[in-house]
């Protein structure tokens, strides 16, 4: 995978590194997604500290993805509260059981997919989006991990990258798994992301399933190196 991001912020709207998420300017929003972006980060900021490294590498125009790692269930709402665009994200379908909640999430772009072998009709759904020019959040282990490591990547993302020809946008959350300390002021919550990888033309056959792994094992290395900066900094 090769890299094509500036550090340069697109358009000067990106927030610079270390800075609260309420600095981002948000672009491309829905009036009801907007006023849920908004509501998330005022109670956000009154809830706890936060800092925002790297907003300058999220694309300001076209599809993309924001590969993240997955330690809590406030992840979410905190990176899509981060990003200054209206974004999808991938959702387990379990979530959508309750109709109540299932409304809610999809009224906030969630897209249902089934955990395991990859979902076609989840798939197709986030293949929509990304090729309309959409952001999708997604976590590419597949489901929290509670012990803090970092898991390899399902073949979704590279598959979901390569296939609509998007970049992938690295991102490390820390500190939400500790969520009772955050808000007693007792540790901060850090949400950073890296230069997007751009990945490769799509082969055709099998040799695209080891295309795909590829590109999940490259998304996942670009985790670790946030993760290994953010943590050393805390």
């Amino acid at each position: 995978m090769t890299d094509r991001a500036s550090r340069r912020s697109p358009s000067g709207a990106g927030a610079s590194p270390g800075t609260e998420a309420g600095a981002c300017r948000s672009t491309e929003m829905r009036k009801g997604y907007r006023a849920a972006w908004r509501t998330a980060n005022v109670i956000f900021r009154l809830l706890f500290a936060r800092r925002v490294h790297g907003a300058e590498f999220i694309p300001r125009r076209g599809g993309f993805i924001i590969a993240c790692n997955h330690i809590s269930f406030w992840d979410p709402p905190l990176v899509g509260a981060t990003v200054p665009r209206e974004v999808h994200f991938l959702a387990k379908e379990e979530l959508f059981r309750n109709r109540a909640f299932g409304w809610l999430i999809s009224s906030l772009n969630a897209i249902p997919i089934r955990r395991g072998p990859v979902d076609p009709g989840g798939i197709k759904a986030a293949l929509q989006a990304l090729r309309a020019g959409k952001g999708l959040v997604m976590f590419p282990e597949g489901g929290r991990v509670k012990e803090g490591a970092l898991k390899p990547a399902l073949p979704g993302v590279g598959l979901l990258s390569v296939k609509a020809d998007v970049p992938v946008v690295p991102a490390y959350v820390r500190g939400s798994d500790t969520i009772r300390r955050a808000v007693a002021r007792l540790t901060r919550i850090d949400i950073a992301f890296g230069e997007p990888c751009v990945p490769p033309p799509l082969r055709g056959g099998r040799e695209n399933r080891e295309l795909y792994r590829a590109v999940g094992e490259e998304v996942m290395n670009r985790i670790a190196e946030l993760k290994g900066r953010i943590d050393a900094e805390a």
